[in-house]
């Protein structure tokens, strides 16, 4: 692995994962004070295997981490020219779960008296709306 020719930013992804092991994209751009644009350009880049040599970093796991709203499995690199683990496939079940429990929530807090209301009762107002 040269290091011969690398950018800033390159260099300052070396000193995040000596210092940490891994990290994801979110994580380095914090690390490095860049936006996470810039950080997912840079780890990308550092992924992919080049005329010169070899991957310098490898997708070591998957994590579920939130930005705002969206909820998708992110990439934690690490140091190292090993396979990438492959993207967890969706578990459909779960999504549903989740988005079903969200929208019974949003009618509990519609007013106080749904409240205590019971599951079979949000249910036949789920179906009407």
């Amino acid at each position: 692995m040269t290091t011969t020719n690398i950018g800033p930013n390159v260099t300052k992804a070396f000193e995040a994962f000596k210092q940490f092991g891994r990290m994801t994209a979110q994580e380095f751009s914090d690390y490095a004070d860049i936006h996470r644009y810039d950080a997912h350009a840079v780890l990308n880049r550092m992924n992919k295997r080049t005329v010169a040599g070899d991957k310098r970093i490898h997708i070591a796991d998957w994590v579920y981490a939130y930005d705002s709203a969206r909820r998708y499995p992110r990439p934690v690199f690490m140091l190292g020219d090993l396979p990438d683990k492959p993207k967890p496939k969706p578990n459909l079940r779960e999504n549903r779960r989740r988005s079903e429990h969200k929208r019974d929530n949003m009618i509990r807090a519609a007013s106080i008296f749904n409240m205590a209301m019971p599951r079979d009762k949000i249910r036949e107002i789920r179906r009407s709306l």
